[in-house]
């Protein structure tokens, strides 16, 4: 879910793993940068394009033998973008809390103009009953974070780190 605390877990991963991080996010502002904020429209057609660079991006990492972390709020129909990357050892990092806890995360956090935050708010209720952000159905691990009290990203980074390891 937005506000849900995937980008802290993430950068922090990424550090301790010594891993690169492709987020969703910032391909979103690199190209609202580079061809315009636009309206709430042009932002889900940016994010479409931009889930369609993560993904470019970790197939051609992958290929190479590059291990690496993507972030992104995943929907549900993604898995089959994941299960198309060439062979790697899954390890799937879900991230929730509850929804007065999503939402006063997100009316404070302060992002790109871009995202249009003030507007898509609205959204995340319907998001959070309908599920659409539950784990997705993939072969691997899952582990699952209630971000709404302190996580102990040590100890996810070596499940992670073992996971890795074993793969």
């Amino acid at each position: 879910m937005p506000s849900s605390g995937k980008t802290t877990v993430a950068e922090a991963l990424a550090y301790d793993l010594r891993l690169p991080l492709v987020a969703k996010d910032e391909i979103k502002e690199s190209l609202y940068d580079t061809l315009g904020a636009g309206d709430v429209s042009w932002s889900g057609r940016l994010g479409g394009a931009a889930y369609g660079i993560l993904f470019a991006l970790a197939r051609a990492m992958l290929a190479s033998g590059v291990s690496l972390i993507v972030e992104a709020n995943f929907f549900r129909d993604h898995a089959r973008d994941f299960e198309s990357l060439p062979e790697h050892g899954l390890v799937q990092i879900h991230c929730s809390a509850p929804l007065d806890v999503l939402l006063e995360r997100y009316a404070r956090r302060v992002r790109h103009l871009g995202h249009h935050d003030a507007e898509k708010i609205a959204e995340v209720p319907g998001r959070y009953e309908s599920g659409t952000h539950s784990p997705l159905d993939l072969d691997g691990v899952l582990i699952e974070l209630d971000t709404a009290e302190a996580v102990d990203l040590g100890a996810v980074a070596a499940r992670v780190r073992t996971q890795l390891r074993d793969h």
